[in-house]
């Protein structure tokens, strides 16, 4: 990972920056795959919240802090959907695309996977859209297998998700 980049759990604290990164990170990472009109409406003091709710449930935030401010996180917790074979559930894994090609992404999936095994989870999921390749390569690199499809609704429009399975989380650590 870059020099001068450091991993942190998140706290309430953290909420409102984290809010206004996650927004950032969704207008650069799905320009083009979501609706403009989606991405300009996205409010940072929504996700703020969202995440404020998450840390409360138990979710684990990891931050990927430099020169002071988010650059990435990860967040993780169990996963939900009896359905399928696998406990844990990675939530998000965002890095800006300033930070992005540094090794930030593999240390957040690193420590994420430590988080999860810490609370007795063996493997674990993700999803991403379709539409996504650049996250979907990433996956892949790191060792994650596609398990299923869903069209879904998501936060006022429709696309195809993704889940991509990790059977041994202690392979990414």
């Amino acid at each position: 990972m870059s020099e001068g980049v450091r991993l942190r759990r998140a706290t309430e604290a953290d909420a409102e920056a984290l809010g206004a990164m996650h927004v950032q990170a969704w207008r650069e990472a799905y320009a083009g795959m979501v609706p403009d009109a989606i991405l300009a409406g996205l409010d940072p003091a929504q996700r703020a919240a969202m995440w404020r709710r998450g840390l409360a449930r138990g979710s684990v935030i990891r931050l990927a802090e430099q020169d002071a401010s988010i650059v990435g996180f990860s967040a993780s917790g169990k996963q939900p959907d009896a359905s399928l074979p696998y406990s844990g559930l990675i939530l998000a894994l965002y890095v800006l695309r300033r930070a992005q090609r540094l090794g930030i992404g593999r240390a957040l999936m690193a420590a994420t996977a430590g988080d999860l095994l810490s609370r007795g989870h063996v493997s674990a999921m993700l999803w991403v859209m379709e539409a996504n390749t650049q996250a979907r390569c990433f996956y892949a690199s790191l060792g994650g297998r596609e398990i299923t499809r869903r069209e879904e609704e998501r936060d006022g429009f429709r696309a195809v998700g993704i889940a991509y399975g990790w059977d041994d989380l202690k392979r990414l650590i």
